[in-house]
């Protein structure tokens, strides 16, 4: 999920009825599934990662997965496939963070009955719904009016076979990314690659004709894309993937895996400069459900989940990604992650249901005092997920 620049909070914000000494730097919100009326717990986060749970904590009045706020509005879309109707749902979002009324909200019936999720992009402005695989998977474009909280359709991207997320938008939100089964191949032999989008003045996502040049593999051998949400992009049209080669009928059969890195063209190209030879390696199998990757805010450092916890590693634009830490976390698996811009990475496990808070620099990464933390949640002994993780970052 998203972070967002909202207005800096003007008074004392309130916690667990307990006055902060300094002021939040990020609103951390958790919600358990995309039930209806699923709980929202919410958090303030000082500079040092402490979290404080807020006054009205946990939010009953929302619906849905949690997709993300632009400071003034708080948005959710349902996904359970048992409700009659899909929505996009708007809240009204107070400058302490505190998530107030529904003011709006968009029926998606229309064009499916079940969705895999929504974001929004770095503006705020414009927001994105991904289609059930049932539906052909296609992306819905709306925009948010800040002021109202009104939602205007403006278009859908159709039938995109398999897509592999959400989109990802590196840089300027002028190109978006993600990751498809674009052949339609099926397992055990997926054959994944990069899906390049763009937007329409309207605001709506559009495909794109564009050039993608991998890392070079070795003599003999084919490069591809490993899938899922391992695709993210740092504020300087630069992009982070996991790739393989191999050279047997599945691809990846008798070759090896690894992070690149590829710099966003002007016209959307993308084009990698590493070699199989750079390439940094993960400490272990990706997390159970496929893995996630993530980039902070600067673009320099790039989170993996990996086994049990996290991996991480530098980040340095076109050139090779290099090894940072191992593996970060011993007990269950990070389901999903999100940064704030102080340093801050917010992590839930899968297993136990926790959120962590790690403090994240160019020189270590250490677990924030007082994490983790379990916001409220009907874990079983299968398993907490999935859960939506959503950070909203006030500016200083």
């Amino acid at each position: 999920m998203r972070s967002f620049l909202v207005p800096a909070c003007l008074v004392t914000v309130i916690c667990t009825g307990i006055a902060l000494a300094q002021s939040p730097v990020a609103y951390v919100y958790v919600a358990e599934d995309g039930e209806i009326n699923s709980p929202i717990a919410a958090y303030a986060a000082s500079p040092d990662g402490k979290l404080n749970e807020m006054r009205g904590s946990p939010f009953r009045q929302t619906s849905g997965y949690m997709a993300g706020t632009n400071g003034s509005h708080f948005i959710t879309v349902d996904e359970n496939s048992t409700t009659t109707h899909q929505y996009l749902h708007v809240y009204d979002v107070a400058a302490n963070g505190v998530i107030g009324k529904e003011v709006s909200k968009q029926d998606l019936h229309e064009w499916c009955g079940m969705d895999w999720g929504a974001e929004l992009d770095h503006t705020g402005q414009y927001v994105y719904v991904m289609d059930d695989l049932s539906c052909g998977e296609s992306y819905q474009s709306f925009a948010l009016d800040h002021a109202t909280g009104q939602l205007t359709f403006k278009g859908t991207l159709g039938e995109q076979n398999s897509i592999g997320g959400l989109p990802v938008f590196p840089g300027n939100d002028k190109f978006a990314y993600t990751l498809t089964n674009a052949e339609g191949s099926q397992p055990p032999c997926p054959t994944y690659t990069i899906m390049g989008l763009g937007r329409e003045s309207s605001g709506a996502l559009e495909n794109i004709g564009f050039s993608e040049t991998d890392p070079t593999p070795p003599p003999g051998y084919q490069m591809s894309q490993v899938g899922l949400n391992l695709l993210t992009g740092d504020p300087a049209n630069h992009l982070a993937s996991l790739v393989q080669w191999g050279n047997g009928p599945c691809g990846g059969t008798g070759g090896g895996a690894g992070l690149a890195s590829y710099t966003v063209q002007s016209n959307g190209d993308l084009v990698s400069t590493n070699s199989w030879e750079n390439l940094a390696q993960l400490a272990g199998s990706l997390a159970l459900g496929g893995g996630m990757m993530l980039m902070n805010p600067a673009g320099t450092v790039l989170a993996v989940t990996v086994g049990p916890g996290i991996q991480f590693f530098h980040f340095n634009g076109a050139a090779p990604i290099t090894n940072f830490t191992g593996i970060i976390g011993t007990t269950g698996f990070i389901y999903t992650m999100a940064w704030d811009n102080d340093n801050h990475l917010y992590a839930l496990n899968g297993r136990s249901g926790k959120l962590h808070v790690y403090t994240v620099t160019r020189t270590g990464v250490i677990e924030a005092a007082g994490s983790p933390y379990l916001p409220p949640n009907n874990c079983t002994a299968g398993g907490c997920w999935p859960q939506t993780l959503v950070v909203r970052i006030v500016p200083k």
